[in-house]
């Protein structure tokens, strides 16, 4: 039998990172090549299908929350009688669908595979979306930002019948994720991802509503590429496409990474200080042993949090500690003196001040 691969429309030629942002995020600039005579956003590559001949269009221009929006929806696609219900969703990376033959649908397979360049630390992603359809209450949609260094291969990925088919990538999402959304079947070369931001949810959004996005870290090193997936469905939760139903429809807008310039924690010697006030301005008094003679080694951290898949499985992200470019810090003397510790926002926008005063007991 003939393998039969079908091909996934690219919307762009490849995006490059703007600085502490992601290209045509207002999805106002539509001049990337037209697919099936549809206009296409630039930046982006949505889950468009080519098979048999046939075009299917998954990206849809439509009023936005500003200007124009990005559409998705989960359609029946097909040819010659077969016909599935195909997950609607778009990326910077690069969708992909992958089926040995026509007569077996059940061991198709599907993902995204690359992303930007991108050495950026963001906090939180902010998006504006609408959420329609008449079975919203079925099936997830999906917001994600996952950031990696390093390399990623796979060679075999989860299907539709939960076996595993064999299929080549590199720095395929799934083979990224490894904590989350880890390829089950055949990663051969692992990345090491350093952050990790996901929103899934069973629910209709009629009016366009902002939903900030917290973005936690497994890692302190600097990414050096990055991706997102907005999905009408509940791709990528199961690398396939079951439980869709056609015509649930995201509309995505304005999106923006927010940097923040507090601290979630702060460690001396590295041990948690328990009565650390993020929010605080005045000065916090930390209690030394009677027999300390110098002050602690200060390390401020933030990004620590918690995530749970669609599988039930939680994980913990530990936090990244924040580098000299993002603190600046005045040494303070025992006693008398407090530490001034001014943070400064990843993008170098904003900047807040902390004093600690440490004090012998």
């Amino acid at each position: 039998m003939r393998k039969l691969v079908f091909s996934i429309a690219l919307i762009s030629v490849a995006a490059v990172a703007m600085a502490q942002q992601v290209p045509n995020a207002d999805f106002e600039d539509w001049s990337a090549p037209a697919f099936k005579n549809c206009p296409q956003p630039a930046g982006w590559n949505a889950s468009n299908v080519e098979q048999f001949g046939l075009k299917f269009n998954f990206a849809h221009r439509e009023a936005g929350h500003t200007g124009c929006c990005l559409m998705v929806q989960d359609q029946s696609i097909g040819a010659m009688g077969v016909k599935e219900t195909s997950p609607g969703y778009f990326s910077l990376g690069q969708p992909w669908v992958f089926i040995e033959n026509l007569f077996k649908v059940k061991y198709a397979t599907a993902g995204t595979y690359g992303g930007i360049k991108w050495t950026c630390l963001p906090d939180t992603m902010s998006v504006w979306i609408r959420r329609t359809g008449d079975n919203t209450d079925k099936e997830d949609f999906y917001l994600l930002y996952y950031s990696w260094s390093g390399e990623a291969q796979g060679n075999s990925y989860k299907n539709k019948n939960g076996s595993c088919t064999e299929v080549t990538h590199v720095n395929e999402e799934s083979d990224i994720r490894q904590a989350l959304n880890g390829n089950e079947c055949g990663t051969t070369q692992k990345a090491t991802q350093i952050a990790e931001g996901m929103w899934r949810e069973r629910k209709t959004y009629q009016n366009w509503t902002n939903i900030r996005v917290p973005i936690y870290y497994m890692s302190s090193k600097t990414p050096t590429m990055m991706n997102l997936i907005f999905s009408a469905s509940n791709y990528p939760n199961f690398r396939a496409n079951t439980g869709l139903y056609a015509g649930n429809s995201l509309y995505v807008d304005d999106i923006e990474f927010i940097y923040a310039n507090t601290v979630q924690k702060v460690t001396l010697d590295g041990k948690t200080w328990t009565g650390f006030d993020p929010q605080s301005a005045d000065v916090q008094r930390c209690v030394l042993p009677a027999s300390a003679t110098d002050i602690p080694k200060v390390e401020c951290w933030r990004g620590e949090g918690k995530l749970t898949n669609a599988r039930g499985n939680t994980v913990h992200f530990k936090g990244r500690k924040l580098g000299s470019r993002e603190l600046t810090v005045e040494q303070g003397i025992l006693n008398t003196k407090p530490m001034k510790i001014t943070v400064h926002s990843a993008d170098g926008k904003t900047s807040r001040q902390y004093q600690i005063l440490f004090v012998n007991r």
